[in-house]
């Protein structure tokens, strides 16, 4: 089941995450998209990066108590599939980096649309992959080479725009075409192992960050592909 993976990872991983992304830049956008919004829920907020980007008035819910007790916004513990809110009681919902990774997503979007007022806006930032070309090595391209058969997680349709359509109900959304964000996490290979060694799919084989480092050396170029992907909430 993925959520006992996902709860298992961040509670040995608490901060991890947010720490391999902060030179990313994805949270300042994603955040500077809902800062003209009044009540600004973030989905999966983990340790609070986004909210600290968004503001004071945002608040968030995770279903890891360690990485909320990093946090220093208004948050909660919760699972998505039943939110602690009040029906209509949100202006926007921005989820970075985890609406592909949740299970029971059908009941997710209920919950979505049930507190998600008529106008508001579900924005999520999901995980691509690498960008890869031959001009010279990628250590993102290079490192999932290494990985061993990805664990399934979460639910496809979260990572398509004809799967957010089947998700997300005609009559009570409008869905966006995805917007494609590349992001640079590269440098020192220190830098960015950051990044590719808080992977879900590592699975505590640190021996492969010894075989990437043989392959790509001391430096090395790390770029990603993440999708922003919006649904509105129609109003009547």
């Amino acid at each position: 089941m993925s959520e006992a993976f996902i709860r298992a990872f961040h509670a040995a991983n608490a901060g991890a995450m947010s720490k391999a992304l902060a030179r990313g830049g994805s949270y300042e956008r994603l955040a500077a998209l809902v800062r003209d919004r009044e009540r600004v829920l973030d989905l999966a907020c983990g340790d609070g990066a986004l909210l600290r980007w968004i503001g004071s008035y945002a608040i968030g819910v995770d279903v890891s108590i360690d990485e909320l007790r990093l946090a220093s916004h208004n948050v909660a513990q919760a699972r998505a599939q039943q939110l602690p809110l009040a029906d209509a009681s949100i202006d926007a919902c921005t989820c970075h980096l985890a609406f592909m990774l949740f299970d029971e997503l059908d009941r997710v979007t209920a919950e979505l649309a049930r507190v998600i007022a008529p106008g508001g806006e579900f924005l999520a930032v999901l995980g691509g992959g690498p960008i890869a070309d031959d001009r010279e090595p990628d250590a993102f391209h290079e490192f999932v080479t290494l990985l061993p058969a990805a664990r399934a997680l979460g639910d496809s349709r979260a990572r398509s725009e004809a799967g957010w359509r089947a998700l997300f109900d005609e009559s009570q959304w409008s869905v966006s075409p995805f917007e494609r964000w590349e992001l640079e996490l590269g440098g020192t290979f220190d830098e960015a192992w950051e990044f590719l060694g808080a992977s879900y799919e590592l699975n505590g084989d640190l021996a492969i960050r010894d075989r990437l480092h043989a392959r790509v050396g001391d430096r090395a170029r790390c770029r990603v592909v993440m999708f922003l992907a919006r649904a509105c909430r129609k109003r009547a």
